[in-house]
């Protein structure tokens, strides 16, 4: 096991061991579960560098059998399909698998059919067997369709719910939906709260599935004006949300913004008190649920919660993987250094807790070469995304990754 600060020094940003003999970090190996040089789309399909997928998950099923989900937003009416899984027959295969579209093609034959999909973004996959989706209803930024929640049902693979947002939700071709985590209540499988964070709209949507209804909620730590703004698109406001567990005494909702150092921290009874956010609350009665509980000293992407209120975050530009506990401080001392892989973590847009066949938790990323996203290319032979995971005991303990999937 080892510790990490992380300091902001005047010629960049460096990790340091926090114990007093400082070592070098190690390199840490995930499982490579599948990964691309060629992504492609359907049997006709060449490589094309307009494929970007932004998030993923993992189904278990029965005997350790999983099925791989990815989201594959549309920047383009030429993409054939946004929602896909990696194909039954490759979920042994590493290098470029297949990927067939969820849960059949007809969902994305048009792009601007609103019955259908038309840019999946988000994707969750909660403890009743159902995936949760968010589609942004865009492509390539012309905002066809307004943006949706689907929720289909992973044993029949069919739609159980579905819901257009309100237009009061989001801003037409700006709002760009960056994460999602579904929380099951005493309602369990027949509801469920989604919490979106909508980045370049600078607010968080709840979503309540039991009773059709949801709100947003918007506050200045939404926005990107605390810390600084280094990396990437400088108006990226918020970018994450996770969740304290459920057998949390008490439990909050968790954020940051991309462009910021700090983590935010909201009462999650607060959160889901629909008449708060409805009513013209002032602005000082609200500002008093947001606490900043400290600084990391440097830039996360995604980040997720597991089970044991155990909080992953990947650091941007660094290869690196944080973890913070929330019963401790938000200090650098407190904060550990749980993964270095600058090969296997690069730019991570998705970050999963997924439970395997033995209800353990497991941590997935998403990984892609950082230039695609920015109007870059590779050579046809380089990796351009991969997906890597960790069981979270491993990761904690400092042993070699384990995965339920390498054994399916």
């Amino acid at each position: 096991m080892f510790r990490v600060s992380i300091v902001l020094l005047a010629v960049g940003l460096v990790l340091v061991l926090a114990n007093a003999s400082a070592q070098q970090l190690r390199i840490k190996q995930l499982h490579t579960l599948h990964r691309w040089s060629n992504l492609s789309l359907g049997p006709d399909e060449a490589s094309n560098s307009h494929f970007l997928p932004v998030d993923l998950d993992i189904e278990y099923g029965d005997e350790g059998r999983h099925r791989t989900f990815l989201t594959i937003p549309r920047l383009s009416t030429g993409t054939p399909f946004t929602l896909a899984t990696v194909a039954a027959a490759d979920n042994k295969v590493v290098e470029n698998p297949r990927l067939e579209p969820y849960p059949s093609l007809e969902w994305h034959q048009s792009a601007n059919n609103c019955s259908g999909i038309t840019s999946a973004i988000r994707t969750f996959i909660d403890e009743c067997w159902r995936l949760w989706v968010v589609d942004s209803g865009q492509v390539n930024s012309l905002q066809l369709c307004a943006p949706q929640v689907l929720i289909f049902d992973l044993v029949k693979d069919v739609l159980v719910q579905r819901t257009m947002l309100a237009p009061h939700m989001y801003t037409p071709s700006v709002s760009i939906f960056t994460a999602m985590v579904v929380d099951l209540d005493e309602s369990k499988c027949l509801g469920g709260r989604a919490y979106i964070a909508d980045a370049w709209g600078y607010g968080l949507i709840v979503f309540d599935a039991l009773t059709d209804k949801s709100w947003r909620i918007e506050h200045e730590s939404m926005q990107p004006s605390l810390g600084v703004r280094r990396f990437g698109n400088a108006h990226a406001g918020i970018f994450t949300v996770s969740l304290s567990p459920r057998q949390a005494a008490e439990r909050f909702l968790y954020f940051h913004t991309l462009n910021s150092f700090y983590e935010i921290a909201l009462p999650l009874h607060v959160v889901n008190n629909e008449s708060i956010w409805q009513q013209q609350t002032s602005s000082k009665a609200i500002s008093k649920h947001f606490r900043i509980l400290g600084t990391r000293g440097t830039q996360c992407e995604s980040e997720v919660m597991d089970n044991g209120g155990n909080l992953y975050c990947s650091l941007i530009s660094l290869g690196a993987l944080i973890s913070w506990n929330e019963h401790s401080n938000y200090t650098a001392d407190d904060i550990r250094a749980v993964a270095y892989n600058p090969q296997q973590l690069k730019f991570v847009t998705g970050l999963k807790i997924n439970l395997n066949s033995r209800g353990e938790n497991e941590l997935w990323a998403l990984s892609s070469e950082p230039n695609l996203f920015v109007g870059g290319t590779l050579k046809e032979n380089e990796i351009k995304f991969q997906i890597v995971g960790c069981r979270t005991a491993d990761l904690l303990a400092n042993k070699p990754c384990t995965v339920g999937a390498a054994q399916s």
